[in-house]
């Protein structure tokens, strides 16, 4: 089997793969009532020592949830130039959650702790700057 980690669609499953989601037992997830979502989410939970876990079943969803929950509107998601939340997600940061991304020119995706300082973005002195802060609240690494 080839494994392809570009993206969650890529990779075709196997044929063990296929015969567990024919036989996977299924619910309603949205009522807490797929055992298998439940149990994946317990099992990972338990994996990480933390109280809960959720599934997500793609990245997209995922990241947009997580940068939905670590910002507020207006503020910026620090990123190298290169990640999946500015080029292949739609725009979908400013539409879901009101911020916008500042590119970093990383390396691989990866951004020094200078790089990440520089692009803090510091407003300057105004009457009206509490309404255009435009502060950073996450800087994303892939």
């Amino acid at each position: 089997m080839h494994i392809d980690l570009r993206s969650d669609t890529v990779t075709n499953p196997t044929q063990g793969m296929l015969e567990a989601m024919h036989n996977a037992k299924l619910g309603d997830d949205v009522y807490g009532e797929d055992p298998t979502v439940n149990a994946l989410q317990t099992r990972l939970a338990k994996m990480f020592g933390k109280e809960k876990a959720l599934f997500f079943p793609t990245g997209t969803m995922a990241n947009q949830a997580a940068i939905k929950l670590h910002t507020q509107p207006g503020e910026q998601v620090i990123c190298d130039k290169y990640a999946h939340i500015y080029n292949y997600e739609g725009g979908g940061a400013s539409f879901n959650s009101g911020v916008s991304c500042k590119l970093v020119d990383g390396h691989r995706g990866m951004m020094t702790a200078e790089q990440v300082i520089l692009a803090i973005y510091v407003p300057l002195p105004r009457a009206d700057a509490q309404k255009m802060s435009g502060a950073v609240s996450a800087a994303l690494a892939e």
